[in-house]
């Protein structure tokens, strides 16, 4: 059966069902269909290398991928996808060769580090949840998620005063320490 016999594929509404339902082979065809009908749209191949990912088609990925990234590395396209395809086949970023080499976060101190420059000009407790999304915006890659960030940065009592929320973690605010 043919995608096109289940779905109007012209709906992001088709994308998102198929994402939900963890149909990645139907993802892919979706995407893939409309990384070839739109060909000069980046989003549309960087959604195709993203479900390419997905299926765990990892050199497939990077084959794609980086000759977009070569032509539109200076705003920082497809490091995502070629970050979590060499990952996929136990690399890491040092096995890409960047032209730009990105910022990418993991959960170690340098994170810690940066999530204190960004609080240091703060007076008020802001919440893991906002910290996250300044991360997400300022970073090129975070190698965690929000859950992740806050249990690990809840355990720097040294470094932040903590408002903990234990019901919701993501939800504990957190601000630098006076020294």
């Amino acid at each position: 059966m043919n995608i096109d016999d289940i779905y109007n594929t012209e709906s992001w509404e088709v994308d998102y069902e198929l994402y939900e339902k963890e149909d990645w082979p139907g993802l892919l065809k979706l995407r893939e269909k409309d990384a070839k009908k739109h060909p000069s749209d980046l989003y549309a191949q960087q959604r195709y290398a993203d479900a390419l990912n997905l299926n765990k088609r990892f050199e497939d990925t990077l084959n794609f991928i980086t000759p977009l990234y070569q032509e539109n590395y200076e705003i920082g396209f497809g490091i995502q996808e070629i970050v979590d395809a060499l990952y996929g086949l136990g690399k890491t970023e040092m096995d890409f060769i960047w032209i730009n080499k990105p910022l990418i976060l993991k959960l170690e101190y340098d994170t810690v580090q940066f999530c204190v420059d960004l609080l240091k000009s703060k007076r008020k407790f802001i919440s893991i949840n906002d910290i996250y999304g300044d991360l997400i915006i300022k970073a090129d890659y975070c190698k965690f998620n929000e859950s992740e960030l806050a249990e690990y940065l809840v355990r720097f009592t040294d470094t932040f005063e903590i408002q903990l929320d234990n019901d919701f973690i993501m939800d504990s605010k957190l601000k630098v320490k006076k020294k």
